[in-house]
């Protein structure tokens, strides 16, 4: 049976099916050998496949749970075996990952949005050390504790934080966070060492932004005034962290304001964006107050 024939019998070619549904001939070849989809005839002679109008439909399924990214096995499978308690399953295993790929995406998104925001500081820097008083709205955070140390003392053997944030991390991969946002984590102090005029870090956490319901054990800092205040300095170096928290707590006392919570750090940019020997970060540092009128 040559072409012209096939036309007569109202049979497609490979070619023509191949242009008609924008695919490969090599990907209908790999089909056929899959037993996805068998020529309706193969011409012995020229090894020429031939397909019926009828198997547009199988083609077309076959193509469309390809594209919400199920494997040929699993598409083989479920056409085969026409199982329909098996059609179900596999869909919705595939439901369950594409929802944690959009949930991925999502943090990811938002990280996106957290450098350029950042770079709005690299490109005009914001004025250091001058404490100011900010509204801050209600903020969802991710809470971990974390053994207190003094950032006023020296740690000869490393850097308490470096271990801190190598805990933070291990519990971002134990419940599966996404770990784009481990860039994200801060430190706080806690209040009653505000109040003791002690800088002891006690806790991590990372601010969300946007819809992150998906992510578990979630707390609500909420809304609030906050004496503030934008610090340049090497990152972890706590000596230099601690003068811009103790910079705001003269100005707290100075105004006769109450302090209503934890002094969150919260890392604006950082310096090595281009120069990777630049470790400098900048973090705006925050003190909740009350009795400000």
């Amino acid at each position: 049976m040559d072409k012209q024939q096939a036309s007569h019998e109202g049979l497609v070619t490979i070619g023509d099916l191949s242009r008609m549904y924008d695919i490969s001939k090599r990907t209908l070849r790999l089909y056929h050998e899959m037993d996805l989809l068998v020529p309706h005839y193969v011409d012995e002679f020229t090894g020429y496949r031939y397909y019926t109008r009828t198997q547009f439909a199988r083609l077309e399924m076959i193509l469309q749970m390809k594209s919400v990214g199920l494997s040929l096995n699993h598409i083989q499978q479920m056409l085969n075996t026409r199982n329909l308690s098996l059609f179900e399953a596999i869909l919705g295993e595939q439901m369950d990952k594409m929802d944690k790929k959009l949930d991925e995406c999502k943090v990811y998104k938002d990280s996106l949005a957290r450098q350029l925001e950042g770079l709005k500081y690299l490109r005009n820097p914001p004025v250091f050390d001058s404490v100011f008083l900010e509204y801050i709205p209600r903020r969802t955070v991710l809470m971990y504790d974390i053994a207190p140390y003094d950032m006023e003392q020296e740690y000869p053997e490393g850097s308490p934080w470096k271990t801190a944030l190598e805990r933070v991390k291990e519990r971002l991969v134990e419940t599966g966070i996404p770990l784009t946002l481990f860039h994200q984590v801060s430190g706080m102090v806690d209040m009653e060492y505000l109040l003791q005029d002690r800088m002891l870090c006690s806790g991590a956490f990372i601010t969300l932004s946007g819809d992150h319901s998906f992510v578990s054990q979630q707390t609500v800092v909420e809304s609030g005034t906050y004496v503030c205040n934008y610090h340049r300095y090497v990152a972890m170096d706590g000596f230099a962290e601690s003068a811009g928290i103790r910079l705001m707590l003269d100005s707290i006392r100075k105004n006769e304001y109450e302090i209503a919570g934890p002094y969150l750090a919260q890392v604006v940019t950082e310096g090595y964006v281009f120069d990777y020997n630049d470790n400098h970060i900048v973090v705006k540092q925050q003190i909740p107050v009350a009795n400000i009128a």
